[in-house]
């Protein structure tokens, strides 16, 4: 399910994983580096997390065609396997800062990820639904190499 508005987006998704799993996904900087970014074929050069309130995030990534992107934030609110709240900015789009909220719905043996990401810069170069759905698919795809 999806849906957009000028500045918001809302995108869930069903995993076939356990929470726990997909929490650290999202919080383990080893686990980051194999699916953030949308490209299927992008690679994660640096992630550095300090994940707890007011801990800050940076991650720095590129595409394919190796154009790279760095985004950074803070950890607004933590409640561990339940959900994750940080700021967002662009290191290419200084000063708007937008916010995103993943939230970890245990399904028994699945886990639904609802993201929100919102405020976003209406001019933004960034196409935020394909992004976080790409980025989505990777997780998807790594679940395979880090359950076993």
């Amino acid at each position: 399910m999806e849906s957009n508005t000028v500045n918001e987006i809302f995108v869930e998704r069903i995993f076939d994983a356990g929470v726990s799993l997909l929490w650290k996904a999202w919080t383990e900087p080893e686990l980051i580096k194999l699916w953030f970014g949308s490209d299927p074929d992008g690679t994660v050069e640096n992630v550095k997390m300090d994940v707890q309130p007011g801990g800050a995030f940076e991650i720095t990534f590129s595409d394919s065609d190796l154009t790279q992107h760095t985004c950074r934030g803070t950890f607004l609110t933590i409640i561990e396997h339940k959900s994750l709240v940080y700021s967002w900015e662009w290191k290419s789009e200084p000063g708007h800062i937008s916010e995103v909220a993943v939230s970890f719905q245990s399904l028994g043996e699945k886990t639904k990820i609802v993201l929100e990401h919102k405020n976003l810069d209406p001019a933004s170069r960034h196409g935020y639904t394909d992004g976080w759905n790409g980025a989505l698919t990777k997780i998807e795809r790594i679940l395979q190499i880090i359950k076993k």
